[in-house]
């Protein structure tokens, strides 16, 4: 007779014992959604905090805009005076919406934005360093903001990524280092104002335009490296850059605003970024 085909059976004690691989990727996949449900809890509860401590300030990227009359008209907590002020409230719009958007922009494909979460962070961070030029920093001003978008950064799905050195398009990162020089200048000039005799409101204003400034270096820093999801960071630096300069030019005598030269070099810079990054994405989409 022919040899009986040997067949393998489970040893004793292994009868209907779980497959142990299968067990592991369930529960790394259940370990997943947990995470990725309390990410998407916490940009919300962030989102909210961000929307409602700053809720006066979002209308003010759009009022600032508006001839003095009609600013006056929406604005009637301030008097003909207060006009010089506006390009301090355009600050606060820019800084704030730069912050919602960077975290509420989570919500949906997380991993492809990146550099939204970095330029949210960068906010906080921009008005510390604002605060410490004109001796205003007070922990509990800036922390909560830290605190809430570092969370965020710490739940994100590609959290790893945030972390590691990036690659960087050269031109874009050259022109943000060259106007961190004059953004720098203008901030400690700033800073020194600060600590003159000037009225309270005053060093309120000269804080936040300083912040401006650093994150006009920040988020152009940001929208050169290859995170994903750049080019809102560099919109983002475009806006900080172009809102001094153009506000500048349209009213001038606001104060902490350019001298005309250099609104229009401030505004010369934007085309030479502005310039750049769409180059990178059109060699990008050429790339696949």
């Amino acid at each position: 007779m022919g040899e009986v085909p040997v067949i393998d059976r489970p040893q004793a004690g292994e009868v209907g014992k779980p497959d142990e691989g299968r067990r592991q990727i369930a529960g790394a996949s259940r370990g997943r959604a947990v995470r990725r449900i309390a990410f998407w809890v916490i940009v919300a509860l962030v989102s909210f905090f961000l929307l409602a401590v700053l809720l006066p300030a979002y209308p003010l990227i759009a009022v600032n805009w508006l001839p003095n009359d009609a600013w006056l008209a929406v604005r009637p907590d301030h008097g003909p005076a207060d006009v010089v002020h506006r390009l301090h409230s355009l600050a606060l719009g820019v800084i704030a919406w730069g912050m919602l958007l960077g975290v509420g922009l989570q919500v949906h494909r997380p991993d492809q934005k990146l550099a939204a979460l970095l330029a949210a962070l960068a906010a906080p961070i921009a008005i510390a360093m604002g605060e410490m030029l004109t001796g205003t920093y007070t922990l509990a001003g800036t922390a909560p903001f830290i605190v809430a978008i570092l969370l965020v950064a710490v739940l994100h799905p590609a959290a790893r990524d945030l972390v590691r050195v990036p690659r960087w398009n050269w031109p874009m990162l050259a022109l943000a280092a060259i106007s961190a020089v004059p953004w720098v200048v203008y901030a400690a000039g700033l800073g020194k104002a600060a600590h003159g005799d000037v009225p309270e409101w005053d060093v309120e204003h000269l804080t936040f335009m300083a912040a401006l400034a650093i994150l006009a270096v920040l988020w152009g820093v940001v929208g050169a490296s290859s995170h994903r999801g750049s080019q809102f960071a560099a919109g983002a630096s475009l806006v900080a850059a172009g809102s001094i300069g153009l506000q500048s030019l349209i009213f001038p005598g606001v104060l902490s605003g350019l001298s005309t030269p250099w609104a229009i070099a401030a505004l010369g810079w934007c085309l030479a970024y502005g310039g750049a990054a769409v180059v990178r994405v059109q060699a990008r989409n050429v790339a696949g």
